[in-house]
């Protein structure tokens, strides 16, 4: 396998020990591109970047926080995750839980041994990653700490400091967040990957950083990064107004937020992909003229029986009444944050994937 051309998951598969593993879910999303083998214990780490190839055994459904963990993970743009039960974990319960959802983004979900070490698969895939070429544009660069110390803040925030100082005489602006297990460093312009290589390497031997502290990636622009989830303060506010659209994307980022939607919408998807109706589709237009029945229906170039014949599948399956405010706001809050999530998977997702 060439270094020189992008690890797809499904060759990912195909490399020991990994390939012990079995594809469970997500089928059609296997060409998505790994970046980085990442392990995460839910629901300590509740955030991804993209193209993450997420290694975790948090398997045990009946855990908390470990359903809304899996349900955010598998709406991200991570490129899928392996999934290590440990024995006493009854799998069923996790794929009922977790494959629909999977399925419904083209999400790979890969259940591997228990016996397998995660450090094994980390050794053995990370050599295989395309590393971007000197010329091309960084956007972010993501240190994540490797090892307890107490002193991290302290370093992160110190190393921070270096990058800015160095990055303004090299006339780029950077900007850093730290939390507990990272530090997130934002380029504007986006530099070559040269130049924030060289910038990263300066920091750290300014800051004494010792090389197996702390593992760097460096994210392209066209890489979208969903990291607010793991952010210590909010997403920026936007300039100009603030509209739906903006509150639904924060909400998208937020793992308990994007289970509670998966959770309130999942009959509604089930209902259209397999029996081909537009449920969610009526629901956002209804929800749009204000549930305006006639209004709703000339948008949807429908009959009005028709259509609270609709609404009444909607009211069953997700058991929430329309004519309830609370019940409204909720399908409203719900429908705005799909209709988000959507679109960002759409952009996310690899123009040609492996049937």
């Amino acid at each position: 396998m060439s270094r020189d051309m992008p690890l797809s998951v499904a060759a990912a598969l195909t490399v020991p020990p990994l390939d012990l593993g079995s594809v469970v879910a997500g089928h059609r999303g296997l060409g998505r591109e790994v970046l980085w083998v990442d392990i995460m214990h839910a629901p300590a780490e509740s955030f991804v970047r993209p193209g993450d190839l997420v290694l975790t055994t948090g398997a045990d459904v009946r855990q908390p926080g470990v359903v809304d963990f899996l349900t955010y993970l598998v709406t991200s743009p991570a490129a899928g995750v392996v999934i290590s039960p440990p024995p006493e974990v009854p799998v069923h319960e996790l794929l009922v839980s977790l494959a629909p959802a999977a399925d419904q983004h083209d999400f790979p979900v890969v259940l591997l041994p228990w016996e397998v070490a995660f450090s094994a698969v980390q050794r053995s895939l990370l050599p295989l990653l395309t590393p971007l070429s000197p010329d091309e544009q960084v956007q972010m660069v993501i240190g994540r700490r490797e090892r307890d110390d107490a002193g991290w803040n302290d370093f992160a925030a110190t190393f921070a400091n270096n990058l800015h100082e160095l990055a303004l005489a090299a006339g780029v602006t950077v900007k850093s967040s730290v939390t507990d297990d990272l530090v997130m460093s934002h380029f504007s312009p986006a530099p070559s990957s040269s130049t924030v290589s060289a910038l990263v390497e300066a920091a750290k031997r300014l800051n004494a950083i010792q090389e197996t502290a702390v593992s760097w990636v460096l994210l392209p622009p066209q890489q979208p990064v969903n990291l607010a989830a793991a952010a210590p303060s909010p997403a920026p506010v936007p300039e100009g107004p603030v509209g739906p659209t903006h509150f639904a994307e924060v909400l998208r980022q937020h793992p308990q937020s994007m289970a509670i939607v998966l959770q309130t919408l999942q009959p509604l998807i089930d209902y259209d992909r397999t029996r081909r109706g537009q449920l969610v589709r009526t629901l956002e237009v209804l929800l749009n003229e204000a549930t305006n029945i006639s209004a709703a229906a000339r948008t949807l170039y429908l009959n009005r029986h028709s259509l609270l014949y609709r609404i009444k599948l909607i009211e069953e399956l997700t058991g929430l009444s329309l004519k309830n405010p609370a019940d409204r706001f909720q399908l409203e809050v719900s429908v705005r944050v799909h209709h988000n999530n959507e679109a960002r998977t759409a952009d996310a997702r690899p123009a040609r994937l492996l049937n």
